[in-house]
């Protein structure tokens, strides 16, 4: 995050529990499965993720937010 430029990024994550149902649902995807999921959850929910975003001056936007923008 320290090396983004000023203006609009795009981060996306796929947030998931790695537990029986999403390991049955992502069987055949090992490159995005369940415990990849879960990995980015535990990231985005951790607080070193929420120390960097207060530090580097991140402002978290929802896709409503955007539209108004755009329109």
């Amino acid at each position: 995050m320290k090396n983004l430029k000023p203006g609009l990024t795009e981060m996306i994550v796929h947030l998931g529990h790695d537990d029986a149902e999403l390991r049955a649902v992502t069987v055949d995807h090992p490159d995005f499965g369940s415990a990849w999921r879960q990995r980015d959850y535990d990231i985005v929910t951790g607080p070193e993720f929420k120390k960097a975003i207060e530090e580097n001056h991140v402002i978290l936007v929802k896709w409503k937010d955007l539209k108004k923008l755009l329109n």
